[in-house]
């Protein structure tokens, strides 16, 4: 077998238990509170998505209502598509993990509706 080198010193023993000491103690300390900044990037993220989906379509439909020469028609047509893209982009943001971490789990509940079979 081979052989495993010499002892460490004594002062580096030291240094190693003093690190240790050092490392655990910050691990233990518990930092700020980020949940409300993570949720307020999360917030900015959900109205960037709403807005990018709808100022793109709009900007794609805006080019084509130039080349066409069909001003504003294709851009009014193209609208709702890119505010539906927005949405379902917000959805599936909303259904990620840094929701899920951010809310804990604690997202927005269905609402309770009455079943008509259950008269």
């Amino acid at each position: 077998m081979s052989d495993p080198g010499p002892e460490p010193k004594p002062d580096r023993l030291d240094f190693e238990r003093r690190l240790e000491q050092t490392l655990e103690a910050r691990r233990g300390a518990e930092g700020p509170d980020t949940t409300e900044g993570s949720a307020a990037g999360l917030a900015v993220r959900a109205v960037s998505e709403l807005l990018v989906g709808l100022l793109v379509m709009m900007g794609l439909g805006w080019a084509a209502d130039r080349f066409f020469g069909t001003a504003p028609w294709i851009m009014l047509a193209l609208m709702p598509l890119g505010l539906a893209a927005g949405v379902f982009n917000v959805m599936r943001l909303s259904r990620s993990k840094q929701a899920e971490t951010i809310l804990g789990g604690k997202g927005p509940v269905a609402p309770s509706v009455k079943d008509d079979d259950e008269d």
